[in-house]
């Protein structure tokens, strides 16, 4: 016999924040601090910084971690501002949003050269913003029709991999502004995956979470890494995420769909025992205020690594690493407890 859902009981789950949505991205804020803080340390091991060229390592997992938290609000705050206050409302406010990110990566990226001149580098904050926008306008698509375009972008973008485009791809920072094609198409992806976020609010279904997140994870991480055999006869078509290859873009959000689903698990849909899983600890206050807390890590690494010396030992590397961490948890912990939640 099905369990009858009430109408109040209805609206009350649908408004629910997520407590797994507030763990993996505070998740996410404590890799990138932790890998950011110590990746300048000559003896950090090679397990824990990006592989190169080629290859897969958890650090290459962040970034589009980054992306995928997100997307996962990403359709049911668009549908909450556009039922709101309108179409042009809602997106002005998503634009404006985007539009911050790219001027603060601008801001925080200026420097200069050996010959005193100003250079901007494209970063984090940037490939954020662009993906937004890309993202932002195709919204309101079916969401078969957001897929195919996200393969196209991404396709696009590995066709430059064939062209003299790619030396300059390769010598850019997260691909350069070649590669908001490809982080277009993650987000794109992630996009369309996180609605079942928003289908699984309405309609109380455990198998729309299953279907959205677990298969169709499997499906993406299955098909990057079958696509990654072509580099055996084309080494563009390798997992890279210097590269941005599409098989790095596929594998990479699939197994953020699949970690996210057993995140989910874990505090919503069981909600194991344990008091860990079913009240906001120390890693959940950290999502709740992701986007600040990721500006503050930048300026941590950005002091560490100007006052560190790079030839510490490991253990004090990742000590650093810890105390950096240590330091965004309890930021995050005291905006928290006053209930300070700057959303841009």
């Amino acid at each position: 016999m099905n369990q009858e859902i009430s109408v109040d009981e209805t609206i009350e789950t649908k408004n629910k924040r997520l407590l797994s949505i507030d763990f993996f991205k505070g998740l996410t804020i404590i890799l990138m601090t932790f890998v950011n803080t110590t990746r300048t340390f000559e003896y950090i091991p090679a397990w824990s910084k990006h592989a190169g060229n080629f290859g897969l390592t958890y650090v290459d997992l962040i970034a589009p971690f980054f992306v995928f938290m997100m997307a996962l609000n990403f359709k049911s705050s668009f549908m909450k501002r556009l039922e709101k206050d309108g179409r042009k409302s809602a997106y002005l406010h998503f634009v404006r949003r985007y539009l911050i990110f790219l001027f603060i990566g601008l801001v925080i990226s200026i420097n200069f050269d050996d010959a005193g001149n100003l250079v901007f580098h494209w970063g984090t904050l940037q490939y954020l913003g662009t993906s937004g926008l890309i993202a932002l306008f195709l919204i309101e698509l079916h969401p078969g029709v957001r897929v195919i375009i996200a393969i196209m972008l991404m396709g696009i973008h590995q066709w430059l991999l064939e062209t003299s485009l790619k030396s300059v791809i390769y010598d850019a920072v997260e691909a350069g502004f070649f590669g908001a094609l490809s982080w277009g198409g993650i987000m794109i992806l992630s996009t369309v995956i996180s609605e079942g976020i928003y289908e699984f609010k309405k309609k109380q279904d455990k198998s729309i979470m299953i279907n959205y997140f677990l298969i169709s994870g499997i499906f993406l991480t299955m098909l990057g890494f079958l696509l990654n055999l072509i580099s055996a006869f084309n080494f563009n078509w390798a997992i890279s995420r210097q590269y941005m290859s599409l098989p790095y873009c596929l594998t990479t959000t699939g197994i953020s769909a699949i970690v996210f689903f057993f995140i989910f698990v874990a505090f919503d849909l069981y909600e194991l025992k344990f008091k860990f899983f079913r009240e906001e600890n120390f890693i959940s206050v950290i999502g709740k205020n992701a986007f600040i807390l990721f500006i503050i890590h930048c300026v941590i690494f950005s002091i560490t690594n100007t006052e560190v010396p790079t030839n510490i030992p490991l253990l004090l590397a990742f000590f650093v690493g810890f105390v950096s961490i240590f330091i965004i948890w309890a930021i995050g912990y005291i905006m928290n407890m006053f209930q300070i939640f700057i959303i841009v």
